[in-house]
C-alpha cells in the first residue's frame, strides 16, 4: 500500500472518467479542448482544467506539473472504420504524437493510454512503442472489456501501460456487480430529458439492426454507447423494451452503465443529446479502476 498518492495529469480529460474511476490518485491537472467537458468536469472536481489543443501544450508546462503518471485517451476516430482508419495521416493524431515526444523527453514514471480496439495494429501505436521503448520504458498492452469483469456493458478497449520500472497490470477477473436493471431509472419515461421514446415507424424500420434489452432480464448487457447515441439510430448503443415500445437510455442511465457514481453531476442545462455525446466519449470506469489497481 502506497503511503503517498500518485500525482497524475489527465490528458484528453473529457468529463473526468479517469478521475472518477481512480479517486485514490492525486489528479493535479486536466487538459482538453472541449468547454462543455470542462463544464461537467469542474462541477464534479476541483482539479484545474485547461481548455487547449493538446498539440500546443508546451513541454515546460507538462514538466512543471511534476506528475508521476500521465493518463491520455486520445481521439479514436483515426483508428476506427467510421473514421476510415487514416491513422497518422489524420490531423487528430497530431496531439498524440506531440505527447509521444513529450513523454520521451520529460520521462514521467508511468503513462497509461486508452483507445479503441484496432489501435494496437496502428502506425501510431508502432511509433509510440518504438519511441517509448527507446527511452527505456516497459510497454504493456491489454485489451479489456467490462463484461470480462462481470459488468453489464460491452465496451472493449485497448489499454497501453508504459512504465520506467516494471509494473504488474492485473488480468481480468470476474467480480460481483449490479445488474443492468439496477442501473435504470424507474421514472425514465418522465425524466427531465424528454424524447426518450423511439417512434413506432423507426422501431419497425430498424428493429433487426437495433440492440434491444429488457429491463427485467438478469443477463441483460448493454452495447457500447457511442457519442452519436440519440443522433443516429443503429450501432450507437442499446434500447430498452417497454410496455409502450422502445426507448433510449436516459443520460443518467448511460452514466450509471459507464460506472459513474450517483453523486456525479450531469448539468441540467445540457440537452440529452449533448450529454449522450459527452458520455459516449468517456470511459468505462469499472475497467479503468481494475486496470489501475497497480497505482494504489
Amino acid at each position: 500500500m502506497r503511503l503517498d498518492a500518485v500525482r497524475a495529469i489527465e490528458l484528453f480529460a473529457g468529463i473526468g472518467g479517469m478521475h472518477a474511476a481512480c479517486p485514490w490518485l492525486d489528479v493535479v491537472a486536466a487538459v482538453d479542448i472541449n468547454r462543455d467537458s470542462q463544464a461537467v468536469y469542474t462541477q464534479n472536481f476541483t482539479t484545474p482544467y485547461v481548455v487547449r489543443e493538446l498539440q500546443t501544450i508546451p513541454f515546460p508546462w507538462l514538466e512543471s506539473q511534476r506528475a508521476d503518471l500521465w493518463w491520455m485517451s486520445p481521439p479514436c476516430t483515426p483508428f476506427t472504420r467510421k473514421g476510415e482508419r487514416r491513422d497518422l495521416q489524420d490531423v487528430r493524431t497530431r496531439s498524440l504524437m506531440h505527447l509521444v515526444e513529450a513523454v520521451r523527453c520529460i520521462r514521467p514514471s508511468i503513462v497509461v493510454l486508452e483507445n479503441v480496439v484496432g489501435f494496437e495494429a496502428s502506425q501510431a501505436f508502432a511509433t509510440l512503442s518504438e519511441a517509448w521503448q527507446g527511452a527505456g520504458y516497459h510497454v504493456q498492452l491489454q485489451i479489456l472489456c467490462p463484461t470480462q469483469l462481470g459488468w453489464p456493458n460491452r465496451r472493449p478497449r485497448v489499454y497501453v501501460v508504459a512504465s520506467q520500472s516494471s509494473v504488474s497490470v492485473p488480468s481480468p477477473a470476474m467480480g460481483t456487480f449490479p445488474l443492468l436493471k439496477e442501473m435504470m431509472q424507474a421514472n425514465a419515461g418522465g425524466d427531465a430529458h424528454r424524447n426518450l421514446s423511439i417512434a413506432p415507424e423507426i422501431s419497425a424500420r430498424y428493429r433487426l439492426a437495433l440492440d434491444i434489452v429488457e429491463a427485467d432480464d438478469p443477463f441483460a448487457v448493454a452495447a457500447c454507447f457511442g457519442s452519436s447515441y440519440g443522433r443516429v439510430v443503429t450501432k450507437a448503443g442499446s434500447y430498452v423494451k417497454t410496455d409502450f415500445g422502445l426507448r433510449r437510455f436516459a443520460p443518467r442511465e448511460v452514466a450509471n452503465i459507464l460506472g459513474f457514481p450517483s453523486s456525479f453531476v450531469l448539468p441540467d442545462h445540457f440537452s440529452a443529446r449533448r450529454l449522450w455525446q459527452l458520455l459516449g466519449n468517456s470511459l468505462s470506469l469499472p475497467a479503468v479502476a481494475h486496470l489501475m489497481q497497480f497505482t494504489k
